[in-house]
């Protein structure tokens, strides 16, 4: 039997004839929907189909050296994607130089005590390490994070679910409150076990619900203006606005 190598090492083998690029988008996304426990598999028979059997049978080893590598000897709460991400995906663009791990604890313990249930976010989470910072307190909280760049959401959806952190992580613009897309990670209802579950805007936990919007008309007097300029400028709308992420 062949020897198992290395995650980054499948994932440079499989991009012999697709960019490495497109090759660790599709594997998050294939790995996204084997986690959603049959949810999702109509997306992913329709990745598989842009792969051959021996490339199929590399996505599956690679989901395998994955798990080892982040099994971290028993402790867990391992990123391996950030840094693989950083190194053949990324290169900075965009200022994407993830948070170094030792960094990102410092932070998470200088916040104090994380107690069982309490709500922890990170509103441009990247590849989920501040989350899973968070998680080596505790891991008896619950986990948000957010990000405008769909690959680092796939990413920290996969390391929270196959850590059992249980939360959600939003595809947004957290500060237009653009939503794009989300998912769960809940605990199955027969096998107690944590897996991905596609939700709306409106089940989304972490999207801003802003309150109705209503103008106020404000009459500004203008008896030298004309009839035309004073119509124009007659009402000013004042719009109701609250902060994000009010948790």
């Amino acid at each position: 039997m062949e020897k198992l190598k290395s995650f980054s090492q499948y994932m440079q083998q499989l991009a012999g004839r697709n960019s490495i690029s497109n090759v660790f988008t599709d594997f998050l996304e294939m790995s996204v929907c084997a986690l959603s426990l049959g949810a999702m598999e109509a997306r992913h028979l329709e990745i598989v189909g842009r792969y051959n059997k021996h490339e199929v049978n590399l996505m599956a080893d690679a989901f395998a050296a994955l798990v080892l590598e982040m099994d971290n000897d028993g402790e867990g709460l391992r990123d391996i994607f950030g840094d693989f991400y950083m190194e053949h995906i990324s290169h900075g663009h965009n200022g994407q130089f993830f948070t170094p791990e030792h960094i990102c604890e410092l932070m998470a313990r200088v916040q104090g005590e994380i107690e069982n249930g309490s709500r922890v976010l990170d509103c441009a989470c990247g590849s989920g390490r501040t989350l899973l910072a968070a998680a080596k307190i505790n891991r008896n909280a619950y986990f948000y994070g957010a990000d405008i760049d769909r690959n680092c959401c796939m990413m920290c959806l996969i390391n929270q679910c196959l850590n059992g952190l249980l939360g959600e992580v939003a595809w947004m613009n957290s500060l237009s409150n653009q939503f794009f897309g989300a998912w769960q990670i809940q605990l199955h209802p027969t096998g107690g076990i944590p897996y991905i579950v596609p939700i709306t805007e409106a089940e989304s936990l972490i999207v801003l619900k802003l309150p109705a919007q209503k103008a106020t008309q404000i009459k500004v007097p203008m008896p030298e203006f004309t009839d035309v300029l004073a119509e124009l400028i007659d009402t000013v709308p004042v719009k109701a606005q609250q902060l994000l992420f009010n948790f």
